[in-house]
This record gives structure tokens, sequence and C-alpha cells, in this order.
């Protein structure tokens, strides 16, 4: 697990480029990520369902995409998937989930989402899960993330609440276990207001949000596998349909939609 640094939401531009390397090098071999928080991915994969609630879309682009799980049940003859992810392992795993028939519908690009060269107002639905905690700057990779959606479109996004209460007893056991063993990076603290705000700000309203802790305390995983966490977190927190104590969810998967279609629904 990353450690969370209360003190710096953003990292300076001298340590931008090492921050970068870190991240890539960190998810190169993915292994340790996809086999270690594989019920948590998904919970994220099975929101992703429950707010599209079968929708269609032409053109979808998973940012930061791990494995496509979550993204490639979303794949038909009709659409188009736009995979991207700054580690190749990463790809090597979301390629094997693409259907034979199917590759064709699919554009992978291993890339810094903010360099990649993406056409502006090209995507009806954007995913990305997990990334902020990660980036130089979330602001920009936000309002990116705005320009290339259509009118109408549709956001999923997940980042952790840096304001909850779950999350300050998380901060706490990292910064201890740090003095051990040294963080290669320290991730951005975002809260869910700020993260509402930033998509605010480019005309992108929240519809939805599901609230959720995948591991309740630190250590709890030495103690549960990740099937039993997933029973627990099921049990405590619902879905997105009936979102119990969502006071007590550090993870939040949002569903963003552009002002004017705010009210209206996922089609």
């Amino acid at each position: 697990m990353v450690f969370l640094d209360l003190e710096a939401k953003e990292v300076t531009d001298k340590t931008v480029s090492s921050k970068k390397q870190a991240v890539k090098k960190a998810f190169e071999t993915p292994e340790w990520y996809l086999d270690g928080t594989r019920e948590n991915i998904t919970i994220r994969t099975e929101t992703v369902q429950e707010f599209l609630e079968g929708g269609k879309f032409d053109h979808i682009l998973d940012i930061a995409c791990g494995d496509a799980t979550a993204s490639t049940p979303l794949l038909t003859r009709s659409n188009r998937l736009t995979l991207l992810d700054i580690s190749s392992g990463m790809l090597v795993h979301a390629q094997s989930k693409i259907p034979a028939n199917l590759q064709s519908n699919v554009e992978i690009i291993n890339e810094d989402f903010m360099k990649a060269t993406l056409e502006p107002k090209s995507f009806d639905l954007i995913i990305c899960l997990g990334m902020l905690a990660h980036v130089d700057s979330p602001a920009a990779v936000i309002a990116k993330i705005a320009s290339l959606l259509r009118p109408n479109g549709t956001i999923i996004m997940e980042s952790t609440d840096a304001g909850n209460v779950m999350s300050y007893l998380t901060i706490f056991h990292q910064k201890l276990a740090s003095i051990r063993k040294p963080v290669p990076y320290h991730v951005n603290l975002l809260t869910r207001a700020e993260v509402v705000k930033m998509f605010g700000n480019h005309g992108i309203e929240l519809c939805s949000i599901f609230r959720y802790t995948f591991s309740l305390f630190p250590g709890i995983h030495r103690v549960l596998d990740q099937k039993a966490l997933y029973k627990v977190v099921r049990g405590m927190f619902g879905s997105s349909k009936k979102n119990r104590n969502a006071w007590l969810g550090k993870e939040c998967i949002y569903l963003f939609r552009p002002a004017k279609a705010a009210g209206e629904s996922v089609s």
C-alpha cells in the first residue's frame, strides 16, 4: 500500500520526473497489485456496471486501465474501446481479456495520459479508476478528461477521500510503516469535495457516488482473505443502488455527467 503524505498534495517540479518513473516502475510488474487487490477490483467493476445499467456507448476510454477488467465487458461489435496505461505489463494483462473477434475494435496506448494524443470530445464514456492519487496534477488530469468528453457523455472516476475518518487511520498506519520501509513516492491527497469541485469547474456535475472501505482496519488482510473481505464490504456498505454506512467509506466511485445532462438517465 502506498504511503499518503498529509503535507503534500502535489509533488514539486523537482520530483515530477522521479515520481512518474516510480509510478511506472511500481506497476510495470503488476501481479502484486492484480492478485493482492482482486476483490477490490471486482467491486469497482460491479459498480461501473451498476452505474451504467446496460447503457450503450460508441467510444469508451479507460485511463490507467490496469488489466481492463472494468471496461472490456462493455466492448461490443458496434463500439470502440481505447485502453491507456503507463505500464506495459498491465496492458499485457488487458490485451488477454479482449475477445479475438473484437481485437480490431480496441486501441491500446502505452503512454502517460497527459502526453497521449487523443481527439477532443471523442469519447462518450470515460473510465478512470484509482489514478488521481498517482499523477503530478489531479487538476490537469481532470481538465484533460473534461476536454475529451462528448456532450451528454459519462465519466466514472474513483479516488480516495482524504477527508474521511477511515483515511486518517490509514494515513497514521502508513506513516508508522514508512519508518521501517520508506516509500518510493507520495500520493496526492484529495477530498471528495475537491474532486467534485474540480469537475464542476468544467461544467461537469456529480450524478451518483458509491462509498466504501475495502480494508476496514490496518492488517485485516492478514486475517481475512480477499473473498472474505469482499463479503464483509458488501455486507457493510451494500452497493451503489443502496449504499449503507457511506460515512465510513473512504473509497469513492463517482458518476459524473455534463451539467445540462446531469439529471438525464444514462443511455
